[in-house]
């Protein structure tokens, strides 16, 4: 869907997070004919365009011609079936992306159940670095219609878009290059299971041509279950090994982290990189690029204990990749969220492993059942599990500060969201970074 075939039209927009306030925005400048806004707790009409309507109840979009889904708002819902029956849903990134491709913008779409965000910031990075200017948006921040109506994508510069599994299964006819750069079970609520998820999150290249998306190896083997395996890509058949490894992430720790690093550079190859004729600057760029916020960001130090920040980490598979990058030195892991029913004897029986490198402190709700599966693993070893179940973040902290040996690591991976106690991950990691800073801990 192009934004002049709103013109004239009735759009309801559901969800007024940052999308459906875009939504709101793109639907006025096309000249929509009337909007409505559903939201559980509505905007107050001081916050509106004048002559919007704003209320609680779904009902009041079965009216609308086009009807914008916010990427919260799961299509797989009862109420949402029912509405797509009577109306036409469209995603302000579907509506974005055609937009571009129409004005022929170069465009990388990135994906994966973790390591997007820094691909794809990474990929930016490289672009830039070779001489052709990068925007960065989408999931990561600033939704695809702002920058679309903000025309914040001048002539000659490319666009590096990050995006989730909610906002890929909306996606139709994307026809740019693309990314993969890790896959594992997450968002089970939303997409219904884990199949489903892997398709909506892979949906988003099905119209993607030959050797056109970048695949990390460790999610090739599912991509090629949902994809033409003629799609995919290896990054050393763009870049041979031997290249890849002489750009070197001097402030990224672990594994996963190099395999982020070969598929943004892959990728930016794909959008027309010379990479060696750029050599020095994209090597620069790459050794410079530090951590994103809240993926394993050291924030404090007390008595000689660091602190990290890894809140981004909802997922078992995420963190046992920070354990991985964090070894050999010893960390208490923070772990505990919201249950969205994933499987964490992997993680348990790794943690056990791991002999003594590794004990955690559990947080509600997701924490009792972590905890439970690391006592079943330390039993089947015959050692003492390696485990504190705590009622809060705070009693968490308390107790990761009273037992990490000097010269350890505390790290926040919570292997889980952060919705049932907090807004989001953002605020997790304040009130992390603060308990820290009460306890006397000096940031860094």
């Amino acid at each position: 869907m192009r934004l002049a075939e709103l013109a004239g039209r009735r759009v309801g927009v559901w969800g007024h997070g940052r999308e459906g306030r875009a939504a709101v925005r793109a639907a006025v400048c096309a000249g929509a004919a009337g909007i409505v806004v559903v939201d559980a707790a509505p905007p107050a009409a001081a916050d509106l365009p004048p002559g919007v309507q704003a209320g609680s109840d779904v009902a009041a979009l079965a009216g609308c011609d086009v009807v914008f889904r916010s990427p919260g708002i799961s299509p797989y819902r009862e109420d949402a079936r029912a509405l797509a029956a009577r109306t036409t849903f469209a995603s302000g990134t579907g509506v974005a992306l055609a937009e571009f491709a129409a004005r022929s913008v170069p465009t990388l779409c990135v994906t994966g159940t973790k390591g997007k965000s820094t691909t794809s910031a990474l990929a930016a990075a490289v672009l830039t670095a070779a001489g052709r200017p990068a925007v960065h948006a989408g999931n990561i921040g600033t939704p695809l219609l702002d920058v679309l109506l903000d025309q914040a994508v001048p002539d000659g510069t490319s666009l590096v878009v990050e995006v989730s599994s909610y906002q890929a299964a909306a996606v139709d006819h994307f026809a740019g290059c693309g990314a993969v750069t890790a896959l594992a079970p997450e968002h089970l609520d939303w997409h219904g299971g884990v199949e489903a998820y892997y398709r909506d999150k892979l949906h988003l290249f099905a119209g993607c041509g030959p050797a056109s998306v970048v695949v990390g190896p460790q999610a090739r083997g599912i991509a090629e279950q949902y994809l033409d395996p003629a799609q995919l890509v290896d990054p050393a058949d763009v870049v041979p090994r031997a290249r890849l490894a002489e750009f070197r992430p001097e402030h990224l720790p672990g594994l996963h982290n190099v395999a982020n690093v070969h598929v943004a550079l892959a990728t930016a190859v794909r959008m027309g990189v010379d990479l060696a004729g750029h050599r020095d600057a994209v090597r620069t760029a790459v050794a410079e690029f530090r951590a994103l916020p809240h993926r394993l960001s050291p924030v404090a130090t007390l008595g000689g204990v660091t602190f990290i920040d890894d809140a981004l980490s909802t997922t078992p598979v995420s963190v046992l990749a920070a354990l991985d990058a964090l070894a050999p030195r010893h960390v208490t892991l923070i772990a505990g969220g919201q249950d969205r029913g994933l499987d964490f004897r992997d993680l348990a029986g790794s943690v056990v492993a791991r002999q003594g490198a590794v004990r955690v402190v559990t947080i509600p709700d997701t924490g009792a059942r972590l905890a439970a599966d690391i006592r079943a693993a330390a039993a089947s070893a015959g050692v003492p599990p390696p485990v504190t179940e705590t009622a809060s973040l705070a009693d968490a902290v308390a107790e990761a500060i009273a037992t990490a040996p000097q010269d350890g690591i505390v790290l926040l991976s919570p292997g889980a969201p952060s919705y049932n106690r907090y807004r989001n991950y953002e605020e997790l990691a304040r009130t992390y970074e603060q308990i820290l800073a009460d306890a006397g801990a000096q940031r860094v």
